[in-house]
């Protein structure tokens, strides 16, 4: 089924299995209660960890989102999304993603699944959301994704060391103190202007602290226009150091101390008149004991829009999964975990083909897509490509697949994207089909 949707992707499973036996088996499955969920995605997790087993270092991008769903009569048992108000149902989950050193998407290596309550139980409004127990927090779905990926390559891929990215939203003390304790590394964008203890021994606010310290390193950064965004070079400054953090659990007032390295990148001098200043506030338990270790830092959290790429590609771009028109949540997770592995191949396919591209394009098609592609974008006269066994690179398979989906090069904004590598695809599996029913 995952070999099928990676050839042409789509939302619904009319859309991607074209006749009926397909389709049956199709709807066999995601209906059948003797496969679960939590099966096909230990697959998935699986084959992400023996990917990443041949990696040194692997930038791990967790994120929360939700799938807004069709359900007009809240039939199919899912949940309120976004407020309570909107009417909104769907499904939310927690997203691993792993990340190459070099960029590049590996594979979900978590995925955490639950359904809000239709009302607030009483006790657990706004303000006592304090008293409640981690485990009741959807902090705890940062947890489980946290842990289990390190359970995943613990098994698959024991000498590979981990690199979680996580977003201002887990700038939270339970996230925080689980990162550090699994031996792996992780980067939080902070949230909290926290209690800290300055080096002078007095107790003062992160960025009271972080002022006061000496500039480091200083970078160009290239920032393009966007909603009250002035497109410019941003001369950013950064600031790093460790600082002991006073850290307080709420339900329990628990107080302890941990110490965590922060790196703080702000832009200076080159903000425009008002606009807020770009600024990275970093907390990390990865060593800092150099200028590059610190710029290591920065340029491991800029890995993290990885997981934003894909939610996009999986839910509203080349994949679609939000059309899906399933009965229940058990059917919808299982065809969004397959669409999710073809949303992340589908990214793959983009970002090595910018950073890799002359790899062999073997390396991500079939012989048989090959011998399709080619026909597709040249005719007849493409078989000379492929000639004597010469094999294209995956830069040039990347770009003749983009062509088949409508991508007309510079005129078109910039590099091969998600959507247009979708559209190709589906006329590739088209071309493919055609050939196997020759052979």
């Amino acid at each position: 089924m995952a070999a099928r949707a990676a050839c042409s992707p789509g939302g619904r499973v009319t859309n991607v299995y074209r006749n009926d036996a397909e389709r049956q088996g199709a709807y066999g499955l995601l209906e059948s209660s003797d496969v679960s969920s939590e099966a096909v995605a230990a697959a998935v997790f699986a084959a992400t960890a023996r990917a990443c087993s041949e990696e040194e270092l692997v930038f791990c991008a967790v994120d929360g989102s939700s799938l807004t769903l069709t359900d007009y009569q809240r039939a199919k048992g899912f949940g309120p999304i976004g407020t309570r108000g909107q009417g909104a149902r769907g499904l939310k989950m927690m997203n691993a993603l792993a990340v190459s050193a070099k960029g590049v998407p590996l594979g979900l290596t978590a995925q955490e699944w639950w359904l809000r309550r239709d009302t607030v139980p009483v006790g657990q409004r706004k303000e006592e959301r304090d008293k409640r127990k981690v485990s009741d927090k959807e902090t705890q779905r940062w947890i489980d994704a946290l842990e289990h990926t390190h359970q995943v390559m613990a098994r698959y891929a024991p000498r590979t060391r981990l690199w979680f990215q996580l977003d201002r939203e887990a700038d939270a003390w339970p996230i925080l103190r689980h990162a550090d304790a699994s031996g792996h590394w992780f980067t939080v964008r902070g949230n909290h202007d926290r209690w800290v203890w300055a080096k002078d021994g007095r107790r003062t606010y992160l960025r009271d602290a972080m002022a006061i310290e000496p500039v480091v390193t200083e970078y160009d950064l290239a920032v393009t226009a966007g909603y009250k965004r002035t497109a410019r070079t941003a001369r950013m400054v950064v600031r790093a150091c460790r600082l002991p953090f006073e850290l307080r659990d709420k339900q329990t007032r628990e107080r302890f101390t941990k110490e965590i390295g922060v790196v703080l990148a702000r832009e200076e001098g080159t903000v425009p008149a008002g606009e807020a200043p770009i600024d990275w506030l970093l907390l990390t338990n990865r060593p800092l004991t150099s200028i590059g270790e610190i710029r290591q830092v920065i340029l491991g959290y800029a890995q993290r829009w990885r997981i934003e790429d894909f939610h996009r590609a999986w839910k509203s771009g080349a994949c679609r999964v939000e059309e899906n028109q399933l009965q229940s949540p058990e059917a919808v997770k299982k065809w969004a975990t397959i669409l999710a592995a073809v949303a992340v191949r589908i990214e793959r396919i983009k970002l090595l083909s910018r950073r890799e591209p002359e790899r062999p394009a073997t390396d991500e098609f079939s012989p048989l897509e090959l011998r399709a592609l080619v026909l597709l974008r040249f005719g007849k006269s493409g078989k000379k490509k492929l000639a004597d066994g010469a094999v294209p690179t995956l830069g040039e398979a990347t770009t003749w697949l983009a062509q088949v989906g409508g991508y007309t090069g510079k005129s078109s904004g910039g590099p091969p994207g998600s959507v247009t590598l979708a559209r190709g695809l589906e006329d590739l599996a088209v071309a493919v089909r055609i050939l196997e029913a020759k052979e």
